[in-house]
């Protein structure tokens, strides 16, 4: 091989040293960046182009400048898909280079390198081949062949392809890569048009392309010091965010993710390169409660369970600095040990409600029916007395079975207030007190009650004092269908949505007129009962009648009683 020295090949010099330049140091300082493996990788090529140029326009004869010349084929073939690659990682299509498929563009680029190589034997690219010397140096003057002209086209439609990307990016959507994708675009651009000037035959007769990525790359260099191309996330992510004991990831506009902490990682069993660039559904599709929230625009909040561990999840929205949406991060903490001290403070919080409320109903039949009920005893007793002492014995004998009933019915009460005072029957939670209800209704009557309680239902989501207040209602409408339903079928069913709980309790008795129930003042007193414990908690109280087609009684309680939703059953 046979070179001369011409002034022109020191601006191919200053090219190939800026882009050598700007490869290795994003391979030394941000490699592991979102886009440096393709960066790295365009700017190993154009470097290879610029040298192989530098070589090709100081060779002396054709064989020199021809050997070089086919050494630019691999940077023409394989610059057009590192470029696409490069631009979708910053546009939203950064899943197409984690899978691989842009891999797929670079099979005819091989196919044309092959044919480059090879043309002497088929002239397929190029022939006719020979020296130009009518300019300020000898060029390679040749005639294109069919191949070639493929081989242009296909190249040149990748090349237009990143630039839309690259120009969607940048002047029509919102995005946190804006600025980043504009000093891309603009060095992509000094890298494409003079190389269709040269192909058109419109430039001085050499290709001045590789002229151009010196200012390319002074361009691209202004992007990565200026905008931060490799630094999206700031470098405090790596001190801060990734030292936290919550769980942090970043998404774009379109639900991709960007990354994630390691504590993140825990959570979903994934690590952050398995799922970077991925959609968050399928990052977390474990999870659906985690997905929601996620895929949201607005700020949002909620609760899910990973096996034994609570977590809770706030979404915030990230805008730039006119405000507009750019971006979202979610931030996720373990709150099972929160959860436990809270199910334990309502837990008490209910022992309490129930202490007070058993205290009061105590209280009341102590102080008014049972002092009645002893003060009838007492009198009966002395005027039985006082019959046999002047021989009235019929009379007696009524008294006597008057005395008897007053004394049994005082003993029970008695017996009553002492049961609803037991610490052990205090203990019970709203689901045992419910079934223990339905158990003594069975006792009486003789009829089994259908309870559909929803699965993982334990109640303690109720507030404590709501609870006691529910259960009064059911007990008082159980008590209704024992003395006046002679139903055959009784069942009681429980719903929990956002929106209310929702008791039911229906028989299939021989119901009332719910008209003539109001005149009727006992059937009233136990309405106005249920009305009015019902009004305490701010629910609504329906009941649905008809003779002959039993009975229905509705409770809904609004949703703020509700202190703890089952959204942990959501993981």
């Amino acid at each position: 091989m046979r070179y001369q020295y011409i002034p022109y090949i020191w601006l191919l010099i200053a090219s190939s040293v800026i882009t050598l330049s700007l490869g290795l140091y994003v391979f030394a300082k941000c490699r592991n960046a979102k886009g440096a493996v393709n960066f790295i990788l365009c700017m190993i090529i154009l470097t290879l182009w610029s040298s192989s140029n530098t070589l090709e326009m100081s060779g002396a004869d054709l064989p020199t400048k021809l050997f070089w010349a086919n050494m630019q084929y691999f940077s023409y073939c394989y610059l057009p898909v590192a470029l696409i690659g490069l631009s979708m990682e910053f546009t939203g299509f950064d899943r197409w280079v984690k899978n691989k498929k842009v891999l797929w563009l670079a099979v005819l680029p091989t196919v044309i390198i092959v044919l480059v190589w090879t043309d002497g034997l088929q002239g397929l690219i190029r022939t006719n081949i020979h020296l130009n010397y009518n300019g300020l140096f000898p060029v390679i003057a040749k005639d294109y062949g069919p191949v070639f002209y493929i081989h242009a086209l296909y190249s040149h439609a990748l090349n237009l392809i990143a630039c839309v990307l690259l120009i969607k990016a940048t002047f029509f959507k919102n995005s946190i890569y804006k600025k980043q994708t504009l000093s891309l675009l603009l060095g992509l651009s000094l890298i494409i048009f003079p190389n269709i000037l040269y192909v058109s035959g419109l430039n001085p007769g050499f290709d001045i392309t590789p002229v151009c990525f010196g200012p390319a790359g002074i361009i691209v260099t202004w992007g990565i010091f200026r905008f931060g191309l490799f630094y999206v996330i700031p470098v405090a992510w790596a001190t801060v965010v990734r030292n936290m004991d919550a769980g942090v990831i970043v998404l774009d506009t379109q639900d991709t993710v960007l990354d994630i902490n390691p504590a993140f990682e825990k959570i979903i069993g994934r690590t952050a390169s398995a799922v970077s660039a991925k959609f968050v559904s399928e990052a977390c599709a474990d999870i659906p409660a985690l997905i929601q929230v996620c895929t949201g625009r607005t700020s949002a909040h909620t609760e899910f369970a990973v096996g034994a561990k609570v977590y809770e999840a706030f979404l915030s929205p990230i805008t730039d600095k006119k405000g507009s949406f750019i971006g979202k991060t979610a931030v996720v903490y373990e709150i099972t040990e929160k959860k436990r001290r809270q199910q334990e403070m309502l837990q008490q919080q209910w022992q309490l409600a129930v202490n007070e409320e058993r205290e009061r109903t105590a209280r009341d039949l102590h102080d008014n029916l049972g002092q009645i009920l002893g003060f009838i005893n007492l009198q009966a007793q002395g005027i039985r007395q006082e019959l046999k002492n002047a021989g009235i014995e019929t009379v007696s004998d009524r008294l006597d079975k008057l005395v008897d009933v007053t004394q049994s019915a005082h003993a029970e009460l008695r017996a009553y207030i002492r049961g609803i005072r037991d610490p052990e029957y205090m203990e019970i939670d709203f689901i045992k007190a419910l079934k223990k209800d339905t158990s003594d209704f069975y006792v009486q009557t003789g009829l089994h009650i259908n309870l559909d309680i929803p699965y993982g239902f334990t109640g303690g989501e109720i507030e404590p004092h709501v609870r006691i207040h529910i259960l009064s209602i059911i007990k008082e409408a159980l008590n209704n269908i024992a003395k006046h339903a002679e139903a055959k079928n009784v069942s009681i069913s429980l719903s929990l949505t956002p929106e209310q709980l929702y008791v039911a309790v229906e028989d299939d008795g021989k119901g009332f007129d719910l008209a003539l129930s109001r005149s009727t003042e006992k059937a009233r007193f136990g309405l106005t009962i249920m009305r009015e414990r019902a009004a305490e908690i701010g629910a609504k109280l329906n009941i649905e009648s008809k003779k002959g087609k039993g009975s229905r009684i509705t409770l809904s309680v609004p949703a703020e009683h509700v202190a703890e939703k089952n959204e942990t059953d959501a993981g």
